[in-house]
């Protein structure tokens, strides 16, 4: 039985494959959904072998964040 998680499934698989490698807040925009909504799908999609995440990158930190003492 089809469900409504089908369809982002395959709505993803599809933005992918006409996008090609693209950065999950795009994607998100692309087919109007929250970037955390997409990662939660992308991880679903990645643990289930159907996509592969092959890049992540930290963030820069903030100049207004202190150092962590040791």
């Amino acid at each position: 039985m089809k469900g409504y998680w089908d369809d982002i499934d395959t709505e993803i698989l599809n933005a992918l494959a006409v996008a090609g490698p693209t950065d999950p807040a795009d994607l998100a925009r692309s087919l109007g959904m929250s970037t955390e909504g997409v990662c939660s799908c992308l991880a679903m999609l990645a643990q289930a072998g159907k996509i592969r995440i092959s890049s992540v990158e930290a963030m820069p930190e903030p100049a207004s964040l202190e150092p962590l003492a040791a």
